[in-house]
């Protein structure tokens, strides 16, 4: 009980700090209107023929002037109908090109191959990345075109679209609490992850670090790309704001979202092993406070409170920030530990990582 009671003490108390700075120490990016310069947005393309057209739909009717913009959209070897759909949109809109990925070139796999690729094949300096899943929203490429005149890299902000029948409601709140803690470290301290959904860099600074060549084969290439630029000295933002944000479809299935958790502990534990072992308490309370039901005392109570209350106040900051709907799901915290708890086992068991249909080690 002693034992349960100082971790989640301590980690309640890490939780109230960063709450608190969220509120105190939060950093708007520039307001300035940007100057309109050229941008290479790459796109990731692997059996995405179902949400590509939303994706490239979005980025062609932003307000940025397209004439200044080239669309990179690499096939990652898919089986569906992809590159017709990129081929489609090519002969129709200047802007856009379709480029057939090599499979693992210089070693590379998974999303690191593509984008590795795309940016050697890119004609501008700044480059920004969105997935074939995502839709911008009209101001984001001005947003983060902004944000490169001061940072080598940036990490955007990225939700999760409501659908039918509230289809969605549970990542969107998973979303937003790990993006305000995200956002808290980065203001605080330091950033911790990235969202390899939608960010973007400037090349120089990125031939510098090696780029994505320079990590190697790895399915985290992110968080692998954050940790060079990291130790290179290089600056880095995590934006969050209405403005310039992009949404994602949700997983449509459990097995989805269980993949899709395996990957992100797979890159926390590969990446950031000492903050991984706190977060696994942090994430797996509701087993854990079960498990403390057996144990005298009150331990579970805490536990409990600390799983529910820590979550609302950063769903409600976060949402207060960056916009979107703030209707709070009371189950969703519960959902959302359960869904960890059996990615971990996952992980455990199986051991191996799938991008896409491909598994990595």
């Amino acid at each position: 009980m002693i034992a349960l009671l100082s971790i989640y003490g301590i980690i309640a108390l890490v939780e109230i700090v960063l709450i608190v700075s969220f509120q105190v120490n939060f950093k708007r990016p520039d307001r300035s209107k940007p100057s309109v310069t050229s941008l290479s947005v790459l796109v990731a393309a692997r059996n995405e023929e179902k949400h590509l057209p939303r994706c490239l739909k979005a980025l062609l009717e932003s307000e940025y002037d397209l004439s200044q913009i080239e669309i990179l959209v690499g096939d990652d070897n898919s089986s569906d109908k992809t590159w017709e759909v990129i081929q489609s949109y090519a002969k129709s809109h200047k802007s856009v090109r379709g480029v057939k990925m090599e499979e693992e070139k210089d070693g590379l796999i998974a999303k690191g191959n593509v984008l590795a690729q795309l940016v050697d094949k890119a004609s501008f300096d700044k480059l920004l990345i969105i997935d074939a899943d995502m839709a911008v929203s009209r101001k984001w490429m001005s947003k983060m075109s902004i944000l490169l005149d001061k940072y080598d890299l940036v990490s955007g902000f990225t939700t999760v679209a409501f659908q039918e029948k509230g289809k969605g409601s549970v990542q969107y709140f998973d979303w937003a609490v790990v993006l305000h803690s995200m956002k808290a470290m980065a203001d605080l301290i330091k950033p911790i992850s990235i969202l390899g959904n939608n960010m973007a860099f400037n090349r120089q600074p990125y031939n510098e670090i090696g780029g994505f060549k320079g990590l190697g084969p790895t399915d985290v290439e992110d968080l692998g790309l954050l940790r060079l630029f990291q130790k290179q000295g290089k600056t880095t933002f995590q934006y969050v704001g209405n403005e310039g944000s992009a949404e994602t479809l949700p997983q449509s299935t459990f097995k989805e979202m269980l993949i899709q958790r395996c990957r992100w502990m797979n890159g926390v534990f590969t990446h950031h092993w000492a903050v991984g072992i706190p977060a696994l308490f942090a994430r797996l309370w509701v087993p854990i406070c079960l498990l403390s039901m057996t144990i005298p005392g009150n331990i579970d109570l805490f536990i409990l409170a600390y799983g529910m209350g820590i979550n609302a106040i950063k769903f409600v900051q976060i949402t207060s920030k960056g916009g979107g709907a703030k209707i709070l799901n009371v189950f969703s915290p519960f959902i959302i530990s359960l869904l960890d708890t059996f990615a971990l086992l996952r992980l455990i068991l199986v051991g191996k990582v799938s991008w896409k249909g491909r598994k990595f080690k």
